[in-house]
């Protein structure tokens, strides 16, 4: 599959006043969103929990996780986000796009409606 890049927002939830334009990666083999622990320092996310990932590398990690307020073509939801390494890529995970009911097109390299089951 081909990967293509997305701009979003994500905020502070509990001051959001306090917010981050970012343009990340559409990777749906990645089950969360995976900001750089910088930038969510910088915006005072704070960590509510860590969880261990399999990296695609096959290593095993464990990250911490926060939440954040994200807006992404024009609606807001609130997603949990991985603290990722300073060095590594914005990732849109799928979880973010389930929860905006989204799909990745990436032929036309484009989020769009995705059918909510149940």
């Amino acid at each position: 599959m081909g990967t293509f890049h997305v701009d979003f927002i994500i905020r502070n939830r509990t001051d959001p006043t306090r917010e981050l334009t970012l343009n990340g990666v559409v990777d749906t083999g990645a089950s969360y969103t995976v900001i750089p622990e910088r930038l969510l320092d910088d915006l005072g996310v704070e960590r509510e929990g860590y969880m261990v990932f399999e990296i695609a590398d096959g290593s095993r990690q464990e990250l911490p996780l926060g939440w954040v307020e994200m807006e992404l073509l024009g609606e807001a939801a609130k997603v949990y986000v991985v603290f990722g390494h300073d060095s590594g890529p914005v990732l849109l995970g799928a979880m973010a796009l389930e929860t905006f009911s989204l799909a990745a097109d990436a032929k036309n390299r484009a989020l769009i409606p995705a059918q909510s089951t149940l």
